[in-house]
């Protein structure tokens, strides 16, 4: 079946459907040439409210002052009208990350009309939810294999897959190989905290192997489900498993220390086949068998501060990275890497996530 198979009486995001012409959904591993990616954009740029269930237990003790008591007496409004030159600096680092990935030739899948339909923005707003914001690309899930597995953890992110559903329906329609699996969806809920299951989309995926990272602050809360999980819960990983068994993947967990951050993929950076890095002793339990004899880097803390880890692996020794690390980038550049600097540090400093987090990606392959 082909995409003249596929009615769409009009497109929801003009251009969005060509956009995905010539590719396919398909991940080998993190660290395989990267071919085809999707970053996030600034069309809508909506304060949080850090204060929610879903929200606190994602900011909790991973974000400044300063930053909290912003997002508290703006909450749910539009940044550009409270913060302009915030705005303007997140607009140009977003923009920023795209051309870096168009010129390092890797095809970008990204709106970039400017525009995000108010009925997105407000998917979640009926029952109480967090008004959408469009800078984080990854939230919308992540390509496994030959699976796109739609992944829910906060109610702010839901927009990022349905930006460029349409593109990826032209991929899904073009490449029969290809399974659509969705996670379970949030649990409606503003007077509790997510009940579950919850996902973040920042699983490190292995060839063949997926790992799943869950935070909690202390290592006897692993065996306490009443303390918080950072961004995914057991529930979520054991759902995950089971989907893809059929398709030959494996699951596995690891716990790791939350407050040095609350994603996975904000702590370990997978660089290539055998070699790793993360900071040691922020993991409360071992690495899975198929990568605990791994090389590790070792990540200083002023690295770890500037979101070092949180990165955009090319293949080939290439690594789009933000600015301000040291240590990192001067291993990394005496193996022989090349390391392209992108200044995310508005995004970084007052929201938390980088420049990985912006970044789905689509198609990596050997």
């Amino acid at each position: 079946m082909g995409n003249e198979k596929m009615y769409i009486p009009k497109e929801v995001i003009p251009g969005m459907a060509e956009q995905g012409k010539g590719l396919k959904l398909y991940v080998e591993s993190e660290y395989a040439p990267l071919k085809a990616c999707m970053t996030g954009n600034p069309s809508r740029l909506m304060i949080p409210d850090p204060d929610s269930p879903e929200m606190g237990n994602l900011f909790h003790g991973n974000m400044s002052d300063e930053a909290m008591e912003f997002m508290r007496k703006y909450k749910h409004q539009n940044l550009a009208d409270h913060a302009p030159e915030m705005a303007k600096k997140m607009t140009m680092e977003s923009n920023a990350l795209a051309d870096a990935v168009r010129s390092e030739g890797v095809t970008l899948v990204r709106n970039e009309t400017g525009h995000t339909p108010e009925s997105m923005v407000n998917l979640h707003t009926g029952w109480g939810g967090e008004p959408s914001w469009t800078l984080y690309g990854k939230s919308g899930g992540q390509v496994i294999g030959n699976n796109f597995v739609n992944m829910h953890e906060v109610t702010c992110s839901s927009v990022a897959e349905l930006t460029i559903r349409e593109a990826i329906a032209e991929m899904f329609m073009n490449h029969p190989e290809t399974n659509w699996l969705t996670m379970p969806p949030i649990f409606p809920t503003t007077e509790h905290a997510n009940v579950g299951p919850f996902m973040a989309p920042e699983n490190k995926i292995f060839d063949g192997a997926v790992l799943c990272g869950i935070g909690v602050a202390d290592p006897s809360h692993i065996d306490d489900l009443t303390k918080p999980r950072s961004a995914t819960n057991e529930l979520a990983v054991e759902v995950l498993r089971r989907m893809l068994a059929p398709y030959g993947w494996k699951v596995e967990t690891v716990y790791f220390d939350s407050r040095y951050t609350y994603h996975i993929d904000c702590l370990i950076t997978l660089l290539e086949d055998g070699l790793m890095a993360y900071p040691k002793g922020s993991l409360w339990t071992e690495l899975p068998d198929f990568c605990k004899d791994w090389e590790v880097i070792d990540i200083d803390m002023h690295d770890h501060k500037k979101g070092c880890e949180n990165n955009l692996v090319l293949g080939d020794k290439r690594i789009i990275a933000p600015e301000g690390p040291v240590q990192f980038y001067k291993e990394l550049k005496d193996r022989g890497w090349h390391v392209r600097e992108v200044d995310y540090s508005t995004l970084w400093d007052n929201f938390g996530s980088g420049l990985l987090c912006s970044t789905m990606y689509l198609w990596r392959e050997s």
